[in-house]
């Protein structure tokens, strides 16, 4: 009987000096330390000791639950199969680790040694700048593998490396994000994380800007930062300023600067002196760069160009707006009897993979000879009312659309007065020039008729005289 306490003791002693299982960590991460899942009686006692000195973090009592111990500074818990979770790890957290199960008057220990796995801070990185990251593990019994994952960004293709260090060459902004360094050693896993930032503009829009002329329309001209980049972050990175500019359609050789950025502990968007003053300073809390509420009018037309200036280099995007306005010729009061012509417009022809539909108060619209215009050659009262152009792609799709509100009134009494009475004066007048020609024509006829009937009596007088002077004189 002695002897056999003596070879439990004995056991119990050589398990007690094997060397303690490795578990790898970040600090500021998670980790599980997994107790014996051999040990899985539903009455099992659970003690999870700290440090060499073993002082009790939590424990688990089939009775009384689980338990936290005195003084406990590290942030543990137990899992539903009572392992030991910590997080977020700290630095006192990488000493060996012990648990202790009881089960009636048996008693199982496994010791547990947190290594650490550190991947190097790197400050924000321009687009295309090239980038490095290096995933370190604490030297130990175990031999880690370590594997790379890049953030998963939308319209990204995902990276995966093996091995300690990976590098990429000019960045964009599918490399922003959290990169993941995989360690596997011993059939467990380990993961640390650390986030790049990637300083960019996000893509300019493929296509202009459709919106339509309406008085209480507005618009918003989108710019934003790629990723969510702290303002701290970019000012770190040497942030100098930057600005919104302006170049109108009716004339692209003039450059109109609407905001600058004011750089510092407030970041906003300032209105440059003698500017249109339709736009509006604001302060930025977040990476949304935009022009919002831009009254939409035919002068907002043109090319707007959002940049950001660095010490290193200068990110830009532009952004084109399109207006679309219905015409009218006469106005939009239009007296009955009149002529009209109705222009749908973006203030230049419209492409030719756009196509104008017309929407109109009648039951089906005069056909437009070309697309955008719409000729009425004298108006009724069925013309009163609102006329739509729609702005489509060629597949259908609708851009935007314009509406003009035709309203047709009768002409009044004085108005068919004084066309009646301009009517009879130019009837007169035309009478009265046909009249004079007239008479100017009948005299010219007779003044050639006098002239040659005088013309006539003067040869026959001629011819008398000479026979008078050719006969001889009768005695």
């Amino acid at each position: 009987m002695f002897c056999w306490i003596l070879i439990s003791l004995l056991v119990r002693f050589l398990k007690a000096q094997e060397s303690p299982i490795v578990i790898y960590a970040q600090i500021g991460g998670t980790v599980t330390i997994p107790r014996d899942s051999s040990v899985n009686a539903a009455n099992v006692y659970v003690n999870w000791f700290h440090g060499s000195d073993k002082r009790l973090v939590i424990s688990r009592n089939p009775q009384g639950g689980i338990q936290m111990g005195k003084d406990v500074k590290t942030h543990v818990s137990l899992s539903s199969n009572y392992d030991l979770q910590i997080s977020p790890v700290q630095d006192s957290d990488f000493e060996v680790w012990h648990c202790e199960q009881h089960v009636l008057t048996s008693t199982y220990v496994k010791a547990y040694k947190l290594y650490h796995v550190t991947i190097k801070k790197v400050p924000a990185v321009m687009f295309g700048d090239s980038l490095s990251l290096e995933c370190k593990t604490e030297s130990s019994s175990a031999t880690p593998s370590i594997n790379w994952n890049s953030p998963e960004n939308s319209g990204c293709h995902q990276i995966k490396r093996h091995g300690n260090t990976i590098s990429v060459k000019d960045v964009s902004r599918c490399h922003s994000g959290v990169w993941t360094c995989k360690v596997n050693y011993d059939g467990r896993e380990a993961e640390a994380t650390t986030t790049v930032f990637v300083i960019d503009l996000s893509p300019s829009p493929p296509d202009p800007i459709y919106t339509s002329l309406s008085s209480s329309s507005t618009v918003k001209i989108p710019c934003s930062l790629s990723s969510n980049i702290p303002w701290s972050v970019l000012n770190e990175t040497g942030l100098q300023g930057g600005s919104w500019s302006f170049t109108p359609l009716s004339d692209q050789n003039q450059q109109q600067p609407l905001l600058s950025l004011s750089v510092g502990p407030v970041v906003r968007w300032d209105v440059t002196p003698d500017t249109d003053s339709r736009v509006k300073g604001r302060e930025l809390k977040d990476t949304d760069l935009s022009i919002h509420n831009l009254p939409v009018s035919e002068k907002i037309r043109g090319e707007y160009s959002c940049s950001l200036t660095f010490k290193s280099k200068t990110l830009s995007r532009k952004v084109k707006v399109e207006v679309l306005q219905v015409n009218s010729s006469g106005g939009s009061r239009v007296y009955e009897g009149q002529s009209v012509n109705l222009t749908c417009t973006l203030g230049h022809s419209i492409a030719s993979d756009l196509k104008v539909v017309w929407k109109c108060p009648l039951p089906s619209c005069p056909p437009p000879n070309p697309q955008h215009l719409i000729s009425i050659p004298e108006v009724t009262m069925q013309h009163n009312g609102q006329w739509k152009c729609q702005l489509l792609l060629e597949n259908g799709t609708m851009l935007t659309y314009a509406a003009l509100s035709l309203k047709i009134e009768k002409a009044p009494v004085d108005v068919w007065l004084c066309v009646a009475i301009s009517s009879g004066v130019v009837v007169f007048i035309l009478l009265l020039v046909i009249a004079i020609i007239g008479i100017r024509r009948h005299k010219q006829a007779q003044s050639a008729a006098s002239a040659s009937h005088s013309g006539t009596s003067g040869g026959i007088s001629s011819s008398q005289g000479l026979i008078r002077q050719h006969l001889p004189l009768a005695n």
